[in-house]
């Protein structure tokens, strides 16, 4: 009974201790079984905050292997590697005795990682040899994976070894194994990511080992397709801080320090939202070095402060004598004190390390003395926790419950409030269609009507002047309506439809030649001169049915209001992520009022130099296109000097 007494109480008492002493209550559960081994294994879960996932009926050896995840697990995510080696060691001891081989493997596996954390590569790669050697036994399509995993790790320490070849080789193989990707295999696609990132690390060392601008540019790449893959397949925020912090190094080294510190700034923001601690804290670091090199001292010097005082509460030993070090080169010149202090914490820190062991087994004598003087509370305790444990529930359970209703109130008004929204918006299409068919569409198929009339009932007496004149003239009020009606079924379309924006890598100076050939009726009547200036070899990526449409409006337009014998120049620019391109003409232009509502809805157009006449619904579409597409477009014109619409799309 006593032995039962001292260990629930052990369970309440151990709550309150440190992670650390996780050990003494394992040594308990270890050396005893029943109920005092079980609620020592309680005592564990409590004390690292989990929900026990047995009951106690359960076997104590498979109480044990749970115990055994859970600390591994515990120790792992707090960087205490020290701990992941002895109680992986513990597991895979079990594992081999009850013939677990698949569990034994990933124990191994798990070894392996934290030798490789402690810096001891040796035992590290002995360890990933042997789980590959497990994984040969086990075979499958899980096994396969899994040896793919551990052929990664073991390149990751030849490239902390600069062993670059072997380490690219390795990466490679990785992908060799991969095979031909599917594009709805999200697993294998973030696989993918995850050895493009890999390589554009081996990429960045070999450049900073010997400058190469080639390795550069495919670091670039590699680094640019991860973060890429990442984002598509909505990888964990962990993953994409980490593409996002290779890609910043990538850059940096290319010289491209705007982007750089652009990239490590979204890297930061992610990793604040998602409480990544130990990235933030490491991407401090990276940008210290950063600013230091670029000759930013005191910038350098906040970031290091930032890493320094957020891996001393996080306990980042690694990260924390790196910012040290770091910080004590930054200072050497500029401010020996402040650079000595440096230097003394960082041999503070390395001696608190060393002493760790010795600590440990005070804290141990601690926890059992601490027991003997607390036994007697045990019994006032225990009963005001299940108090406590009671009135706990009770109150999740409430406002669980008023959560509920909450979100049902909320979704159900927002459901309405959608429904109306929606009603509304299909009103007022429907009035603005019928607007536009009544104004735009009715007046010139009646014109046209009525030329076809004149010419057919006149054929005869008509002399063939007119008659080509009538044909022109019917020619270009059909194409014109053709615009129109292309115009007014687009609209349609992304007004009653959820359109789909389907972007392809398409060459912009073809589709630039395509658009004139479909003006050029209207071009050769006013015998304007219209120039393609975009380079041959400039490729976009948009959707480009969509931006075909609106260089088509742009055009149509730079025709209609340019005299006889204008110039239309097209070109592009390439700039940062997006393609600019530009549409000038030297024509009537637009007066300061009118550009002023340039874009907006149903805006009367102005007769052209040769008395074409228009919808006003043209610039209209191609705004609301452009913002389909996630592009800008602005324009710019004077009176009777020209017009220069410019917009962006996706490089």
């Amino acid at each position: 009974m006593r032995r039962i007494l001292i260990i629930v109480f052990l369970s309440f008492a151990m709550s309150r201790l440190a992670a650390q002493d996780l050990d003494s209550l394992f040594q308990v559960f270890d050396n005893n079984k029943g109920e005092v081994a079980y609620q020592a294994a309680v005592a564990i879960d409590e004390v690292i905050g989990r929900e026990p996932n047995f009951d106690p009926e359960s076997d104590k050896d498979d109480i044990k292997l749970k115990v055994l995840r859970t600390m591994i697990l515990y120790f792992y995510e707090n960087n205490d590697f020290q701990h992941v080696v002895h109680y992986s060691e513990i597991g895979i001891a079990h594992y081999s005795e009850i013939g677990d081989l698949f569990n034994q493997a990933g124990c191994t596996m798990t070894l392996a990682n934290a030798y490789q954390r402690l810096g001891q590569l040796d035992k590290a790669i002995d360890c990933y040899n042997q789980c590959n050697d497990l994984m040969d036994q086990i075979g499958g399509e899980m096994a396969a994976v899994n040896k793919r995993y551990v052929i990664n790790n073991i390149a990751e320490i030849h490239l902390a070894m600069n062993e670059y070849e072997t380490a690219e080789e390795m990466y490679r193989k990785c992908i060799e194994m991969l095979g031909t990707v599917d594009a709805a295999d999200t697993a294998s696609n973030l696989d993918l990511a995850t050895y493009y990132q890999n390589l554009a690390e081996v990429r960045i060392a070999q450049n900073k080992a010997q400058p190469d601008d080639s390795k550069l540019a495919e670091a670039v790449s590699y680094a640019e397709q991860s973060l890429d893959l990442s984002q598509r397949y909505q990888d964990t925020p962990h993953k994409i801080i980490n593409r996002l912090a290779a890609l910043s190094k990538a850059y940096f080294q290319t010289g491209r320090t705007d982007e750089s510190l652009k990239v490590m700034e979204e890297a930061l923001r992610i990793a604040k939202e998602n409480g990544e601690v130990f990235l933030e804290t490491s991407i401090y670091v990276q940008k210290g070095q950063f600013e230091s090199e670029l000759g930013h001292a005191a910038a350098a010097e906040q970031c290091y402060e930032q890493a320094i005082a957020m891996a001393e509460e996080n306990h980042f030993n690694e990260l924390l004598q790196e910012a040290l070090e770091s910080a004590y080169h930054l200072t050497r010149e500029s401010n020996p004190r402040l650079a000595l202090a440096y230097f003394e914490q960082s041999v503070a820190m390395k001696d608190s390390v060393f002493n760790e062991n010795q600590q440990q087994l005070i804290r141990d004598y601690q926890v059992r003395y601490a027991m003997q003087e607390k036994e007697h509370e045990l019994a006032l305790e225990q009963e005001k926790a299940k108090r406590n444990r009671l009135y706990t529930i009770i109150l999740s359970v409430t406002a669980l419950l008023l959560f509920i209703i909450a979100v049902i109130w909320y979704r159900l008004a927002n459901i309405r409030k959608k429904r109306a929204e929606e009603l509304a918006h299909l009103n007022e299409t429907k009035d603005h269609l019928f607007t536009i068919i009544s104004h735009d569409v009715k007046t010139p198929v009646g014109a046209m009507c009525s030329v076809l009339r004149g010419l057919t009932d006149n054929y005869d007496t008509t002399n063939d002047t007119d008659r080509e004149a009538s044909l022109i003239m019917l020619r270009s009020s059909s194409e014109a309506l053709n615009a129109r009606m292309a115009n007014i079924m687009h609209w349609v379309k992304g007004e009653l439809e959820n359109s789909i924006i389907e972007a392809t890598d398409f060459n912009l100076a073809q589709l630039v030649d395509e658009c004139i050939k479909t003006q050029e009726t209207a071009i050769g009547l006013k015998s304007l001169k219209v120039a393609n200036n975009v380079p041959p070899e400039l490729t976009a990526h948009d959707d480009a049915n969509v931006v075909s449409l609106v260089l088509q409006n742009l055009l149509s337009n730079a025709v209609k209001f340019s005299y006889p014998n204008g110039e239309v120049d097209i070109s592009a620019k390439s700039q940062g992520d997006c393609v600019w391109v530009t549409v000038t003409d030297n024509g009537m232009g637009i007066s300061e009022k009118k550009l002023e509502k340039i874009f907006r809805y149903m805006t009367s157009s102005a007769k052209g130099t040769g008395g074409e006449t228009g919808t006003g619904i043209g610039l209209f579409v191609t705004k609301e296109l452009m913002e389909k597409i996630g592009g800008e477009i602005s324009i710019e014109s004077q009176k009777d000097l020209g017009t220069t619409v410019r917009f962006s799309i996706k490089k």
